[in-house]
């Protein structure tokens, strides 16, 4: 890892470089947190989150799309089984991932 990061960067990673990351007013994480928090369950309770909850579609079947904010991906050691960016998103990612359990483990 370290050597990756050194790669990408071409400066070591230290120690220093985790604690200027880290260092925020705890006051400020938590009214930022809090805010965040509040701003997506208002949107969540008013069919919106960010525009992409629910049935965006329109068609009443509530197969539309949830947007995390972040790119997730699931992986068993280096096989990608899912991935938000590659398969569109949250809700088809967890359907791959659905499918690829019951292939693996269908007796």
């Amino acid at each position: 890892f370290l050597k990756l990061v050194n790669d990408l960067t071409d400066k070591p990673l230290e120690g220093d470089d985790w604690v200027n990351e880290l260092k925020q007013e705890l006051d400020h994480v938590i009214t930022s947190e809090k805010e965040a928090y509040e701003t997506a369950g208002a949107a969540l309770n008013a069919g919106t989150a960010g525009g992409t909850a629910g049935d965006t579609d329109g068609d009443g079947d509530g197969d539309g799309e949830i947007d995390l904010d972040m790119r997730i991906r699931i992986v068993d050691g280096d096989d990608i089984i899912a991935d938000t960016t590659e398969d569109g998103g949250f809700l088809k990612t967890c359907n791959k991932f659905e499918q690829y359990i019951v292939d693996r483990y269908r007796k």
